[in-house]
């Protein structure tokens, strides 16, 4: 599954700055917030 959420997040960006980088590599501590909203989302998809 880990793998999978990696996966999810690499098609996802972080709005945390101007840089957009993919929540799988991000480049600032902003995107902690982001990707706990993604991994939730990603989380509830499955659950359906």
């Amino acid at each position: 599954m880990e793998k999978e959420i990696e996966e999810y997040l690499k098609n996802q960006n972080c709005r945390g700055c101007y840089n957009r980088c993919q929540l799988s590599n991000p480049m600032c501590g902003r995107s902690r917030v982001f990707i706990k909203d993604a991994i939730e989302k990603f989380n509830a998809k499955k659950e359906q």
